[in-house]
């Protein structure tokens, strides 16, 4: 998500003073990575999270329901919603709330699950509300005060494995218990970081024929 979120911002990130908001920062992975382009303010209703993000160097802290942000109007130039919007009941209001804090001419970087028909049991464990299709999630941006700079898909190469396990587990009637995460190889991890810079680069370049998730960056209204 960073790499492509990287190249898809692109020079925007390299604007001087630039003020960046992470909601829903979890445990300050994307929080770190971007305060190399500015000042980050981390946002999550964990304290437990953001105690942990403190303790990766992120001083600017603050714990907030997403959906009513302690800001003021025009607060960030950057706002990063990455796998936040599917856990919001009303996404259209949460994407309002995002749209006020950004500056004129700031930029909304989203990250969703995609293909309903994906639904699984690792989405309930998660607490999603919905996964997106690439048509709802460009209604529910044209519906919102943003305008939509680049839509497009994410994860691709991991889509084929995707359908063949939640398929092949839906037709056996073997959910797993729990989310579908954990530890992999050294070896893969490197792999697979190889392959997301490709994808990250052809995102930019020539867009993505399908993927497990949705990426969009939207801009606040000059």
């Amino acid at each position: 998500k960073r790499l492509l979120m990287r190249r898809l911002l692109g020079e925007r990130l390299g604007r001087p003073g630039l003020r960046i908001l992470d909601v829903g920062c979890g445990a300050g992975a994307t929080a770190v990575d971007f305060s190399a382009n500015g000042w980050v303010c981390a946002c999550d209703r964990s304290l437990h999270a953001l105690r942990f993000v403190g303790e990766r160097g992120i001083a600017t802290r603050v714990a907030a329901d997403a959906t009513r942000l302690p800001f003021r109007d025009g607060s960030f130039d950057v706002v990063l919603a990455f796998d936040v919007l599917e856990h919001v009941t009303d996404d259209a209001g949460f994407l309002r709330e995002l749209a006020r804090v950004l500056a004129p001419g700031g930029a909304l970087a989203i990250h969703v699950p995609a293909w309903p028909s994906l639904w699984s049991r690792h989405d309930e464990v998660l607490e999603h509300k919905r996964r997106y299709t690439r048509r709802s999630l460009t209604a529910l941006l044209r519906d919102s005060p943003l305008r939509i700079a680049y839509m497009g898909w994410a994860s691709c190469a991991i889509f084929p494995v995707t359908v063949a396990i939640r398929w092949a587990r839906r037709l056996a009637n073997t959910e797993a218990e729990g989310a579908d995460l954990g530890v992999v190889p050294g070896w893969l991890n490197r792999m697979l970081t190889g392959v997301y810079r490709v994808e990250s680069s052809l995102a930019v370049s020539t867009g993505l024929p399908f993927g497990v998730s949705l990426a969009a960056i939207a801009t606040c209204r000059e």
